[in-house]
């Protein structure tokens, strides 16, 4: 028995689109024959479900949309009827026929049910897929899938995983006049910050011109002075020698350029490693900007992810060495910038932003280059990685955990098995 509740209208386009179903000698539900000479283009805008299709019924050639329901009556609930864009539906593929429905002049429209020309084993299987609470739907298959194919099909979401990455970088592009160093400078900062100051991070890359580092750029103090400030961290009259040399340095800077601080109420220190305190982090990006001012530049001429964490590994100041944060000593440690956050930075910040450049110049070798890094990424450990090995299926680098992420989170959790490469191989039964 056909699932009720499994059945969608994602499902009858997946169907039409794959042709997973005897279509020779079909019928209208007037008995007429239909010979189907073109299939159409799937439209996933508004409008009838595939254009410039083309029908033989009876005698008679027809090219025109074919609208596509569960049950016939389904187009008087849409409140098709009246729409001219749906005036020049030739046919009208249901589940169920329920309701003749009428054209705009009062004729029917040609109908074709098609729920006694799929196979059975299809619709079940759909059903099991989509109608389960399991973590992944198809996890109790996922043996059966041909690896090879899973991984061409990771690689092809992954591609898709960084298009949607790179929305945000094209929008600071644009912000930005296209000055390339500048959206690296607010990308960075923000996951510098990671999940609980990426905010404020960001509010703080963005408050002052960046040609303000490229021309303080050979100071390492003003540099700190200047992210310590706008960053509101220099408020207080007290404070230790560094303290009130940052404090001098910034009203210096904000006399200059006219600098306004960001609100102080957004950083977070609580429930947080030390070494993740924004404190630290600001200190770090201060040294990063001093070292390699044209930080983006420098990546673009490296000849390996391993050259791009040497780039990015840099330690702060020797203050910080005996500090988690301004005006209170701490045990002595020194704080380079460390893997795990590199890690964070290169998936998310360099690859997109490289892909992003090869793309927006026509440059197919950037792109590649930029994947080839994410082969060379350790792959990130979180519950969905874990959850995939669990299965069997193992994250050698992060080229596979972002795919697998992006699997997770885009197609599995929205019970996307129609467009999944993963669900198409195990709907061949």
């Amino acid at each position: 028995m056909v699932i009720k509740n499994a059945l969608n209208e994602d499902l009858i386009h997946y169907l039409w689109k794959t042709k997973r179903f005897s279509y020779k000698n079909l019928k209208t539900t007037d008995d007429v024959l239909i010979d189907i000479i073109d299939w159409g283009s799937h439209n996933h805008h508004s409008g009838p479900d595939f254009s410039n299709g083309k029908v033989k019924i009876g005698d008679t050639i027809w090219a025109g949309n074919i609208e596509m329901h569960i049950s016939s009556s389904d187009w008087d609930r849409h409140k098709h009827s009246g729409d001219p864009a749906y005036d020049n539906v030739i046919l009208h593929v249901v589940w169920e026929h329920d309701k003749q429905i009428m054209d705009q002049n009062g004729k029917p429209i040609p109908t074709l049910v098609i729920s006694h020309q799929v196979d059975q084993k299809l619709i079940n299987r759909y059903a099991e897929l989509t109608q389960n609470e399991l973590r992944i739907p198809c996890e109790k298959f996922i043996s059966s899938v041909d690896l090879s194919r899973m991984n061409l099909w990771l690689h092809n979401i992954l591609i898709e995983r960084l298009e949607t990455k790179t929305e945000y970088l094209t929008d600071l592009l644009k912000h930005t006049e296209s000055d390339w160093n500048k959206v690296f400078f607010i990308a960075l900062s923000k996951y510098m910050g990671l999940k609980v100051n990426a905010e404020p991070f960001e509010q703080l890359a963005r408050s002052f011109d960046i040609n303000i580092i490229w021309k303080i750029g050979n100071n390492l103090t003003q540099i700190e002075a200047l992210l310590f400030g706008q960053a509101g961290m220099l408020l207080s009259s007290e404070g230790d020698e560094y303290y009130h040399q940052l404090k001098t340095e910034y009203k210096h800077l904000v006399n200059k350029y006219k600098l306004q601080h960001i609100e102080t109420v957004g950083w977070k220190f609580a429930r947080m490693r030390p070494a993740n305190f924004p404190t630290v982090r600001i200190a770090q990006l201060a040294s990063l900007m001093y070292y390699h001012q044209s930080v983006f530049s420098k990546i673009l001429e490296a000849k390996n992810v391993k050259e791009i964490y040497e780039i990015l590994r840099t330690s702060p100041s020797d203050y910080w060495s005996d500090h988690y944060r301004l005006n209170k000593d701490s045990i002595h440690k020194e704080k380079p910038l460390g893997d795990n956050l590199i890690q964070i930075i290169v998936i998310n910040v360099v690859v997109p932003l490289m892909f992003l450049f090869g793309k927006q110049l026509g440059n197919e070798s950037i792109q590649e280059k930029s994947i080839k890094y994410l082969e060379g990424v350790k792959p990130e450990i979180n519950k969905i990685t874990k959850l995939w090995n669990e299965l069997g299926v193992k994250a050698e680098s992060a080229y596979f955990s972002q795919g697998l992420i992006q699997l997770k989170t885009q197609y599995c959790d929205q019970k996307k098995c129609l467009t999944c490469s993963v669900g198409n191989q195990l709907f061949k039964v």
